[in-house]
């Protein structure tokens, strides 16, 4: 079992427990008799905690160069504490567990980019073959929840996410060892925390965050607005798995076009179809003309996703890519939270504002790395 067949298979595990996760823990959550507001507040926790969790951790595990050990014990805790929420045992005590949840679980997606980016930097990987079998798996667990749904209780997909993590674990126990190198050569001669700090690096990481977040209003109010013009429920969750199906198209051709392309290239296309996409988002209303703009996902959240990658991937020295990965999730985490919050009001006022706003986030984005283009060309030199 070659090293990059096990970094895809911990991609899909991970992805397999999130889309478990993400659409049906609040159907967990309300089965055990937790209000509304509960499963608002609750659903909270992660998303907040993560945001310091990740970089926090993955720095500890970049700082002690040790993601091996760090993936077997984060997956590991994350299973111990997810078997404890199957039967959740009141608001106080599942609000505590959801917290330790995310400080274990979230980190294992920048720890498993930065092990598959250190197999890119030697030429032995396609980072985007690699992490296909992340959006794979995202989607089968979405299917397979559905179906599971009509003959088990909510908890027991609980399950599926602890055999996600299981799979982590063993196959985290077989990654090789990490390379000794002298600190300098591991830290880029001193350069990764000054690159991590610089005003530069902040930037691009405010304009990745702004591309990315503009999903907010797609992720949160989408599936809403299509039933409010009248798309039959079974066709929005079509709709859903045709946006990741180009996700995993653009991934699998990424190595192809990265040559041509480069960093920069993947970000300003995803920005510009991000923005397309928002401002056309609520004009269009025929199923037809949907699913065509469903299209679009592969660019506004994939080519995003391997340009920003790509991007930390040759800034940053192998020492702190980990970290570096991580404080990417987090401007897009916290850009995320405030757009949606945001969105909430809007969408009372007028639906179509929601994703007026998501297209002004990404026209934003778009300026930061316009104006930012020849300080990023000069880094990655």
């Amino acid at each position: 079992m070659g090293l990059n067949f096990r970094i895809a298979a911990i991609f899909a595990a991970f992805f397999f427990g999130t889309g478990l996760f993400l659409p049906f823990f609040p159907l967990v959550l309300a089965q055990n008799g937790f209000t509304s507001a509960e499963i608002g507040t609750l659903l909270a926790v992660p998303i907040l905690v993560r945001l310091v969790a990740n970089p926090v951790m993955s720095g500890i595990s970049d700082r002690r160069n040790a993601a091996r050990q760090s993936l077997v014990l984060f997956s590991a805790a994350a299973f111990v504490f997810f078997a404890l929420l199957i039967r959740p045992a009141g608001f106080w005590p599942t609000f505590a567990l959801l917290a330790l949840v995310a400080v274990f679980w979230s980190p294992i997606v920048p720890l498993s980019d930065a092990l598959a980016l250190n197999e890119v930097r030697k030429g032995k990987a396609d980072y985007g073959r690699l992490r296909l079998w992340g959006s794979i798996g995202f989607v089968v667990a979405n299917l397979i929840g559905g179906v599971l749904l009509q003959y088990f209780h909510a908890s027991y997909l609980i399950g599926g996410i602890l055999v996600g993590l299981a799979a982590i674990f063993a196959l985290a126990l077989t990654m090789p060892k990490p390379e000794v190198e002298e600190d300098g050569a591991a830290d880029g001669n001193g350069r990764g925390g000054k690159i991590l700090k610089a005003p530069v690096f902040l930037a691009f990481l405010l304009a990745f965050g702004l591309i990315q977040a503009s999903h907010a209003g797609y992720y949160a109010f989408g599936s809403l607005y299509w039933k409010t013009e009248g798309i039959p429920e079974s066709a929005v969750g079509v709709l859903w798995t045709l946006g990741v199906v180009t996700e995993v198209a653009l991934f699998y051709q990424a190595g192809k076009l990265r040559g041509r392309i480069g960093p920069f290239g993947f970000l300003v296309a995803g920005a510009v179809a991000a923005i397309l996409r928002w401002m056309l988002f609520p004009e269009v209303t025929a199923l037809w003309a949907i699913v065509v703009l469903q299209g679009l996902h592969g660019l506004t959240f994939g080519a995003t996703h391997l340009g920003a990658v790509a991007l930390i991937a040759a800034v940053v020295p192998r020492r702190w890519a980990g970290t570096g990965q991580a404080m990417a999730s987090t401007a897009v985490g916290a850009l995320t939270a405030v757009s949606t919050a945001i969105g909430g009001r809007l969408y009372e006022a007028d639906p179509a504002f929601v994703f007026f706003l998501m297209a002004g986030l990404s026209a934003l984005g778009l300026l930061v790395l316009l104006v930012l283009r020849r300080r990023l060309s000069a880094l990655m030199a």
